[in-house]
């Protein structure tokens, strides 16, 4: 049995609720919230106080990105700076920010209140998923893009809800205090404590979401940096991948060993074991659409590993199965034809080189691909016929001279069709 991971597993968040509201008044949090609440004191500055405040807010919400990417990386103390977080990613934020509130007139303006108050709706609720894709990469499509957060969803279940929840109760935790604040107390220390109240949401907010991350990587597809530095060495994810589904196999349900594998695979590159694995499965028992295609990634996964001898097999097998098969990559049905030439393996040469006729027929290569279709089929099997179809068809689009005489030449002692 493949060794496993001896790291214990994250304490789930709802166990941990209180620590995550004091967060942002220990260490280096607290002491970033003193200051950036002594630095809205500057808005009331003549002429640059509304600018100093805009600096103030943005030095805010890069350190939350920090804590967010701290958290997510299973660091439970406040990170001491904001060296690693791209300043970019804040402005991404109010990019997102903007464009959502855009999305949010334009189906007011076309659809009616209740049309917006839906797609209102629907973006606060995927927001949290878009803020942590946003930390975490600094993707600005992959923020935007609502698979991403859907997907999050999908993976994480009913817990997104509760956070959710929870970050709603934060920012409606800090409103309440700034209508208390401007209500009971004098302008001038109401201020302040209401943007110490607003930083202290902002950072519990984001500890959260990172703590959701960490809490949910393996399903998230995220490696923490305190898993990539403590995981022994010997530990095999795809090892104990492919010891599940064989056991599932071996008990006689190959559709559930086939789910297992599909979902890692969707989500993450697995190794060419688990693979052809999938691929056997799928041989013996699958949708020919679902085989086909994974054909080809499997091919393409092949082909980088520089497992050649492999691919020939799985291509051969494909083309058997269905034979309009074109690889995914052209150059890799290039590379293997000749491969399969230099292995005697002369139809499965002559059939990638047709595949590549049929995918790319005007591509500049193609006179050349015909042209060593129709000398296998000549030299090894006697096809005539079909040999001077090639050629000819390659020669009425060949703009090269010197493969037209080539094309020309092979042609010429062919003889004619028969009438």
């Amino acid at each position: 049995m493949p060794p496993t991971s001896t790291l214990a597993q994250p304490v789930p968040f709802w166990h941990r609720l209180r620590q995550i509201m004091l967060y942002p008044i220990r260490g280096a949090a607290f002491f970033t919230l003193l200051v950036l609440t002594l630095c809205t004191f500057l808005s009331v500055v003549p002429g640059i106080g509304w600018l100093l405040s805009i600096v103030t807010w943005l030095a805010a919400y890069k350190y939350a990105f920090e804590i967010l990417r701290a958290t997510a990386d299973g660091r439970m103390d406040p990170p001491e700076s904001v060296l690693k977080v791209d300043g970019g990613v804040v402005w991404r934020l109010i990019a997102l920010q903007l464009i959502y509130m855009v999305i949010v007139l334009v189906a007011m303006l076309f659809g009616g209140p209740v049309v917006g108050l839906f797609a209102l709706a629907v973006i606060v609720f995927l927001q949290p998923g878009c803020i942590m894709s946003l930390a975490i990469d600094g993707s600005l499509g992959n923020a935007l893009n609502p698979a991403t957060s859907f997907g999050i969803v999908a993976r994480v279940g009913w817990p997104y809800l509760a956070v959710f929840g929870l970050l709603f109760v934060i920012q409606a935790s800090v409103a309440t205090a700034g209508i208390w604040m401007n209500k009971f107390m004098p302008v001038l220390l109401g201020g302040p404590l209401l943007n110490l109240v607003s930083f202290w949401g902002l950072f519990a907010a984001f500890h959260l979401m990172g703590y959701l991350v960490y809490q949910y990587h393996e399903e998230l597809g995220y490696d923490p940096e305190s898993h990539r530095h403590q995981l022994p060495t010997l530990f095999n994810r795809d090892g104990d991948l492919l010891e599940r589904a064989q056991n599932l196999v071996r008990d006689g349900h190959n559709d559930a060993a086939k789910e297992t594998l599909r979902g890692e695979i969707r989500v993450r590159a697995v190794t060419p074991e688990v693979h052809e694995l999938y691929h056997r499965l799928l041989r013996s028992d699958g949708d020919a659409a679902e085989r086909t295609e994974h054909s080809r990634q499997y091919i393409n996964l092949l082909m980088i590993e520089k497992q050649e001898t492999r691919a020939l097999t799985v291509i051969r097998e494909a083309i058997d199965a269905d034979p309009q098969f074109t690889p995914m990559q052209m150059e890799h049905a290039e590379r293997l034809a000749e491969r399969a030439r230099m292995a005697g393996q002369s139809q499965l040469a002559v059939d990638l080189l047709r595949s590549l006729l049929r995918q790319s027929p005007r591509n500049p290569s193609a006179p050349r691909w015909a042209l060593d279709a129709a000398l296998l089929l000549v030299d090894r099997f006697g096809r005539d016929d079909e040999a001077r179809a090639l050629l000819e068809q390659a020669l009425s689009r060949c703009e090269d001279a010197t493969l037209s005489e080539k094309l020309q030449a092979a042609l010429k002692p062919l003889a004619p069709a028969k009438v």
